[in-house]
């Protein structure tokens, strides 16, 4: 309150002083009045100025500061640890291509082979009238306009095609696969041609994770899909192998060999009906595993009879005693009570499917010890005699009388 009063008390002095300064200002003429009415007028603001800025009751001084000493942060006991794990950046399945360009060539195109159709039919007439021969620009304008009729098709051609690819699009929707045939129906046309146009979409990466089937059928639009199939396919054909194995006829001219051949052909379909009996992902690992080797083992004995007496001991023991395995376990999983020794007796067998896998395995490697050898063998001669010729550049001892060695013998 007292601050007021004593700004108002400063402004009524000031303005008072001003007038009585303007007033000498007024009587006065010389410049010395002049110079002096100035230097008092400003004093007085001077004076002003410092009563405004001084104040009264000065601040009180600033409260003394405590000096802190750091203390080390303790981590919190409860504090639940989070990871940041960058996430995996997926392919889009679609594509969306801009049909500007298409849009603009067809445009482009009508009005271009308007003008220059104009221009071509102008000439032809003036032809026509006998305004005289007009041949060159007759056929410029000519070709000018059939270049924007072919502009009008590739436009029409190409906005046709994106929108296509919106059909596309919506009719496989949030699935992971359509047939081909499908996508066929929803724009009307044949399956060769839906077929040629996912093909181009493909190369030009409108779909960027997509991918056909082998027979055209079958249009998948991510990889995962993709990789199921191809795991599916690779089954397939295994099957069909086991199957043609199994059951394609023997003839190779041996009696004994065809009636060996037919008889593990016989132990190879039980196991495979063993495999479709027992439940468990595992158990029917490890049969496909013994099927799979026990097919190769008789595909090289039918192409090597030599080497029959070599099986003679996994046909007549070691394949009769898997199928016996095989037949208990079977037996085993069909009572309806399991107890403690059938599961003991059947995690037994599981356990016992791995060593036959392993031996089945160890015996078809033996069949091609031997040939091994032979190889490793005629491999080491012919290094020996391509030293010894100098067509390796490597020295090699040659013989006393400079000719090729009678111990060294190719064998071809």
């Amino acid at each position: 309150m007292n601050n007021h009063s004593d700004f108002s008390d400063l402004g009524r002095d000031i303005v008072q002083m001003g007038r009585d300064v303007m007033d000498d200002f007024a009587r006065s003429r010389t410049f010395d009045e002049i110079k002096r009415s100035v230097d008092e007028i400003r004093r007085g603001v001077d004076s002003a100025m410092n009563q405004i800025n001084t104040p009264k009751n000065p601040p009180p001084p600033p409260p003394q500061q405590t000096v802190f000493q750091a203390q080390p942060v303790q981590p919190r006991q409860n504090a639940a640890r989070t990871e940041f794990t960058p996430r995996r950046k997926e392919k889009p399945r679609f594509r969306v291509p801009s049909q500007a360009g298409a849009m603009a060539l067809f445009v482009l195109g009508i009005v271009f082979a308007s003008i220059f159709g104009l221009l071509c039919l102008a000439f032809l007439l003036a032809t026509a009238l006998g305004a005289g021969l007009m041949l060159v620009p007759t056929v410029v304008f000519g070709a000018l306009t059939a270049l924007s009729v072919a502009g009008i098709i590739t436009g029409g051609s190409g906005c046709s095609f994106h929108k296509r690819f919106r059909i596309y699009c919506d009719c496989l929707g949030k699935a992971d696969f359509c047939t081909v045939q499908q996508l066929a129906a929803s724009v009307g046309r044949s399956q060769k041609q839906t077929l040629r146009d996912l093909e181009r979409m493909i190369e030009r990466g409108w779909f960027p994770s997509a991918h056909l089937d082998r027979g055209g059928t079958t249009f998948m639009a991510d990889e995962a899909t993709y990789r199921q199939y191809l795991r599916a396919e690779q089954s397939r054909m295994e099957r069909e192998r086991r199957e043609a194995a199994r059951s394609a006829p023997v003839n190779t001219g041996n009696q004994e060999l065809d009636e060996a051949i037919e008889e593990g052909r016989s132990y190879i379909r039980r196991i495979n009906e063993a495999n479709e009996a027992i439940p468990g992902a595992d158990v029917s690992r490890k049969l496909d595993e013994i099927e799979d080797v026990c097919i190769r083992i008789f595909a090289v004995v039918e192409h090597h009879p030599e080497k029959l007496p070599e099986i003679r001991r996994f046909m007549n023991y070691y394949l009769p005693t898997t199928l016996k395995l095989l037949d208990a376990y079977r037996e085993f999983d069909r009572q309806p009570v399991q107890g403690e020794t059938l599961a003991s007796a059947k995690r037994e067998i599981e356990e016992t499917l791995d060593t036959i896998v392993l031996a089945f395995r160890n015996l078809l490697d033996s069949l091609y010890e031997k040939d091994a050898m032979d190889i490793s063998a005629d491999i080491s001669v012919l290094r020996a005699m391509f030293a010894r010729e100098g067509l390796t550049g490597k020295d090699f001892p040659k013989s006393g009388n400079g000719g090729d060695d009678p111990s060294i013998e190719l064998k071809l």
